[in-house]
């Protein structure tokens, strides 16, 4: 789809570093951290939280309260008017958004939507499953986040075979993909010292 109307302004973008795992930010609830850092960030370019019509939340990795994360997380950043849907599409979340809110965008539904995406694999969720038909009626459970990156249940197996699979597919070599990641590593780091990315203005302490 050719988007005529939907488009990113300029500097109207922020974003907070990926930290290590189970590190500093372990415990820190996501919805909250993304509020204080739209809060901080909408302030900076001078938006009024009330500028936007919708809000389009993306979160992989359900938290605590998060049946309540669109519509909390508007309330904390000040634009309670606003509402839309919380999306889910696995690695590829952020990107779902996005092409949610331009083609609502492009659709004329709204003018202006915030997206904002966020999740924590850190001392992730263990869900039950009820089933009263089980063995004595005990239920299944599930590490949300270890669990599925362990096993897809479509493809039967884990997101680094999937990636072993792609890259013996594509005739990618596992030097070139160690030259690869040392070059976005370069590269980002010399975008820190030149302040040109959003991770330099929202780091988070790993």
């Amino acid at each position: 789809m050719k988007f005529e109307n939907a488009f990113v302004p300029y500097g109207g973008y922020w974003c907070t570093p990926f930290v290590r795992w189970q590190g500093s930010l372990a415990n820190t609830h996501p919805i909250e951290l993304a509020a204080q850092t739209a809060m901080r960030a909408l302030e900076e370019r001078n938006i009024a939280p009330d500028t936007f019509n919708a809000l389009h939340v993306g979160m992989t990795v359900p938290q605590k309260s998060s049946f309540y994360g669109g519509p909390w997380l508007a309330g904390m950043i000040g634009a309670t008017g606003i509402v839309g849907p919380i999306l889910s599409q696995a690695c590829a979340t952020s990107a779902r958004v996005l092409s949610s809110v331009a083609v609502e965008i492009e659709a004329g539904a709204n003018q202006a939507i915030l997206g904002i995406t966020l999740d924590r694999c850190s001392n992730n969720p263990h869900v039950y499953y009820p089933n009263p038909l089980g063995t004595g009626g005990i239920g299944e459970t599930e590490n949300w986040v270890w669990d599925n990156f362990q096993f897809d249940p479509y493809a039967e197996n884990s997101i680094l075979q999937t990636a072993e699979n792609a890259a013996r597919e594509c005739g990618i070599t596992t030097e070139q993909q160690h030259e690869m990641a040392l070059l976005r590593y370069g590269q980002y780091q010399d975008a820190l010292g030149r302040q040109r990315v959003p991770q330099a203005v929202y780091g988070c302490a790993s």
